[in-house]
């Protein structure tokens, strides 16, 4: 069974004016009217294959200084963190356990949308916030609301239309490459794992454009044509995009 992304965590300083550089690169970027608010903000840039970007920024230090992703801000704006959609986060959870490898939850996340419209999901870390290779994803699980969660894709004037790709870098690959076998992956090639309609590369830690100490390296979407985009505007974030 396929198993998609279901969205890629962009830090910044400055949510405004990271909202004004994605809608300059062709993304039109959303909100969600959330009724409780905790030690970030966001902003959304949604896809066709359910998909989402999350432009996110701390709301005060003291926010980033005890938020798990704080420390990666720290260091620089750019890619924090990903997910997958799984069935169920609870039988990750036990998979991953049943083969020493650590995981923090899963934990129950809610909020409830200004239209009354409540969303619940399951998250499971397995990378940042539980001791495991910080390259690593958490994985969700939704119990209900998905469609208050996310909000409905609109058109990019870029013809941006979903997530197909992500590059890692680790000073770890095999554990790395354990754990996303577990997650559903399939090695087709040294370093190469496919989930049927997305795929992750696992790359050295010396891997150009990678953060220091690991994590996420180069986001891939899908589109109308190819093309990369300015760093400067994503932020410190590689993204490229590739004719679907």
């Amino acid at each position: 069974m396929p198993i998609p992304f279901d969205h890629f965590v962009l830090l910044v300083q400055d949510l405004d004016q990271a909202a004004r550089d994605f809608a300059a690169l062709g993304f039109t970027v959303q909100t969600r009217a959330d009724t409780e608010h905790g030690k970030a903000e966001y902003r959304f840039i949604c896809f066709d294959d359910g998909s989402y970007l999350l432009l996110t920024a701390f709301t005060s230090p003291e926010a980033q200084a005890t938020h798990r992703l704080g420390e990666v801000l720290a260091v620089g704006e750019g890619w924090a963190d990903w997910s997958f959609t799984v069935p169920d986060a609870k039988a990750a959870a036990a998979a991953l356990a049943a083969a020493g490898l650590p995981t923090r939850g899963p934990v129950a996340v809610s909020n409830v949308i200004a239209d009354g419209s409540k969303w619940a999901l399951e998250l499971l870390m397995c990378g940042r916030g539980c001791g495991g290779d910080v390259c690593l994803p958490f994985v969700v699980s939704d119990v209900e609301g998905r469609s208050a969660r996310i909000p409905a894709p609109k058109p990019h004037a870029n013809g941006a239309t979903g997530l197909v790709g992500l590059s890692l870098s680790t000073a770890d690959a095999t554990t790395v490459g354990r754990t996303l076998a577990l997650l559903g992956g399939t090695q087709t090639a040294r370093g190469q794992f496919d989930f049927g309609k997305v795929r992750v590369e696992v790359l050295p830690l010396d891997t150009p454009q990678g953060r220091p100490g690991g994590g996420m390296v180069k986001a891939v979407l899908s589109g109308s044509t190819a093309r990369e985009f300015d760093i400067a505007q994503t932020h410190g974030a590689p993204l490229a995009m590739i004719r679907a």
